[in-house]
C-alpha cells in the first residue's frame, strides 16, 4: 500500500522576525501560550508514532504560522519522528533564524536521523541578508540534509534572488544546486509582465506551475491530510475541516478527502495532489519541494499526458511540468502502445519537448531520430490473419518501419471490445511457424507484437544508448501495459 503523508499545524501563531506584511511578527505568545503549544506538539508526536505503521504513514511536514524552529521542543520532535522506521521523511517550514549548530547538536543528540531530514526555508530579505541565508543553507546541506529555499515572487527583490540563486549553486552533498523557488504574490494587483515572468524561470523552472489556475479535484487528494493542534482536521491547508467532526486522537484510517475550494491556490494545496507530475518533479512526497532532478522521463500517452481519446490538449497542470523538464534539459520520452506516427499526430503541440522514446508497445525505439530500433515480425502469418476477419469482425492494420513488419492491430469498431477469450480463440487459431509473439487487448484493439517487446525493454535500450542508470529514470502511465515498465524502474508512488 502507498505510504500517506500528514502536514501538521500547531497553535503557535508568533514569528521572531518583523516583515512589514506578516500579522504573526505582531502576535506576542505568552509561556502559558507557549507551553500549550509545546504539550500539543509533543502529544501529536506520541501519537504519530503509534499510528504510522497502522496507518501508512510515510512523511510528515509542520507549516507553522509563524516560526517553528526557534523553539527547540520542535527540534527534539522531529528527531522522535525521524527515527520511527515507519516514517521516510520528516519536515518543516521555517525561516533559518535559528541556530544551526544548536539545532544539529539537539536534533541528533535525541536520535534524530539528518537523511530524513527535510527543511522548506524562506527567505526573508527585509529580515536578513543573502550571504548569512545562503551560508545556513549550504551548512545544513553538506550535513545531508535535504534542502529547498525560496521566496515570494516580488519584481522589485529581483536581483536579491538572482544572487542567491548563486549563492546556491552547487552547494548540496552532491554537488547540485539546492534548488530555489519563487511563490507568486497575491499582493501583487497585477499580472506579472513577460519580462519579469522571464527572469524568474530563469530562478525557478517551475515558476509557471505558480501561475496556473489548477481545479481542485479531491479524487487526486487520497493519502493526504492536514491536522491542526486541537485535532481538527481538513484535506489540506485550505480546504475546510472535514464534516464528520472526527479528531485526529481517535482516528484509526485516513479520512475520505473533502473540498470547500474551486481552486487549489498554493503550493501546499496543488503540490500535495497525488498527480504524476507532481511525483515526477519532485519525488514520492512532493510537498517537500525538493526536486527529484530525474535523468531520463518516460511517459505514457492515453490517459496520461491525455485525458482521453477525444483530445489533443494537454492540461496545463501537465503541461508546465514537461516544459519545466524541458527547461532543466532532463529527457522526455514517449512510452506508447500507439505507433510512431500515430503518437506524432497525437500529441503535436508537445512532441518538441521530447527526444523519442517507445513506441508499439515496446517494438519501435526512437532516439531524436538518429537511432532507431525495430523489433521485427515475420509476414507469413498475416495471410491467415486476413483470412478470419468476418468471423471474429476486426480489420487488419499492419504496421511497418522501414519495410519490416513490427506491430499488428486487429481492430473492432469502437463499442465492441474484445475479450481475452476470444483473443485466445483467435491467437490459437493461426500457425506463428514457431515465431514468438506477445499480444494484449486495449478496448476495441487487439494488439500483436513480438515477444521480446514491451515498454520496459524499450525504454532500457534507451537508457543504455545514453549511459543513463534505471536507478536515475522515473516512468508514469495507467495500463497493464506500463506496469511492467513502471516497476522495474524508479516508479512513481
Amino acid at each position: 500500500m502507498d505510504k500517506h503523508m500528514i502536514l501538521y499545524r500547531g497553535s503557535l501563531k508568533s514569528c521572531n522576525y518583523h516583515c512589514s506584511y506578516c500579522p504573526f511578527s505582531k502576535h506576542s505568545m505568552s509561556e502559558r501560550e507557549l507551553e500549550k503549544d509545546r504539550m500539543q506538539w509533543f502529544s501529536f508526536v506520541e501519537s504519530v508514532q503509534k499510528k504510522a505503521k497502522t496507518m501508512h504513514i510515510g512523511a510528515l511536514m509542520v507549516v507553522p504560522y509563524g516560526e517553528a524552529m526557534i523553539h527547540s521542543w520542535y527540534w527534539q520532535g522531529l528527531a522522535y519522528l525521524s527515527a520511527q522506521i515507519e516514517l521516510e521523511a520528516v519536515g518543516i517550514q521555517t525561516n533559518l533564524s535559528f541556530s544551526v549548530s544548536d539545532f544539529l547538536y539537539c536534533f541528533e543528540n535525541a536520535g534524530g536521523v539528518l537523511a530524513k531530514l527535510r527543511l522548506w526555508a524562506t527567505f526573508h530579505p527585509e529580515m536578513t541578508s543573502v550571504s548569512e541565508f545562503a551560508a545556513k543553507c549550504k551548512i545544513l546541506a553538506k550535513k545531508g540534509i535535504s534542502i529547498c529555499a525560496g521566496s515570494v515572487g516580488v519584481p522589485e527583490n529581483l536581483n536579491l534572488l538572482q544572487t542567491l540563486k548563486q549563492e546556491l549553486h552547487s552547494s548540496n552533498e552532491n554537488g547540485q544546486d539546492i534548488y530555489l523557488w519563487v511563490n507568486k504574490m497575491d499582493g501583487l494587483r497585477r499580472s506579472y509582465t513577460q519580462k519579469e515572468c522571464m527572469d524568474f524561470l530563469e530562478i525557478d523552472p517551475y515558476f509557471q506551475r505558480e501561475l496556473v489556475l489548477i481545479s481542485a479535484n479531491t479524487a487526486l487528494c487520497q493519502g493526504r491530510l492536514f491536522v491542526e493542534a486541537d485535532g481538527k482536521m481538513r484535506t489540506c491547508n485550505i480546504s475546510a475541516t472535514l464534516s464528520d467532526g472526527k479528531r485526529w486522537e481517535t482516528l484509526e484510517e485516513f479520512p475520505n478527502p473533502e473540498c470547500s475550494r474551486k481552486q487549489c491556490s498554493c503550493y501546499l494545496a496543488y503540490g500535495g495532489r497525488e498527480d504524476f507530475m507532481n511525483q515526477i518533479l519532485f519525488g514520492p512526497y512532493p510537498l517537500f519541494r525538493i526536486p527529484r532532478r530525474p535523468k531520463a522521463v518516460f511517459l505514457d500517452i492515453e490517459g496520461t499526458l491525455l485525458p482521453n481519446k477525444e483530445t489533443t490538449k494537454v492540461p496545463a497542470g501537465i503541461m508546465t511540468g514537461l516544459e519545466a523538464l524541458a527547461r532543466e534539459e532532463i529527457p522526455l520520452f514517449f512510452a506508447t502502445t500507439l505507433p510512431y506516427k500515430k503518437a506524432m499526430e497525437r500529441c503535436r503541440k508537445i512532441r518538441h519537448l521530447f527526444a523519442g522514446g517507445v513506441f508499439a508497445g515496446g517494438a519501435h525505439v526512437v532516439l531524436n531520430q538518429r537511432q532507431e530500433y525495430v523489433c521485427a515480425l515475420k509476414s507469413a502469418w498475416l495471410t491467415e490473419v486476413f483470412s478470419l476477419q468476418q468471423k471474429f469482425g476486426f480489420r487488419v492494420f499492419a504496421y511497418r518501419e522501414h519495410d519490416t513488419l513490427y506491430k499488428v492491430t486487429l481492430l473492432r469498431p469502437i463499442q465492441k471490445f474484445w475479450k481475452m477469450q476470444e483473443a485466445e480463440e483467435l491467437i490459437h487459431s493461426i500457425s506463428f511457424d514457431d515465431e514468438c509473439i506477445r499480444y494484449f487487448i486495449e478496448e476495441n484493439c487487439l494488439q500483436i507484437v513480438s515477444d521480446i517487446a514491451d515498454k520496459a525493454s524499450g525504454a532500457k535500450r534507451l537508457c543504455d544508448w545514453l549511459g543513463i542508470s534505471l536507478k536515475d529514470v522515473v516512468s508514469a502511465g495507467d495500463s497493464e501495459e506500463d506496469k511492467k515498465m513502471i516497476n522495474c524502474y524508479n516508479h512513481l508512488k
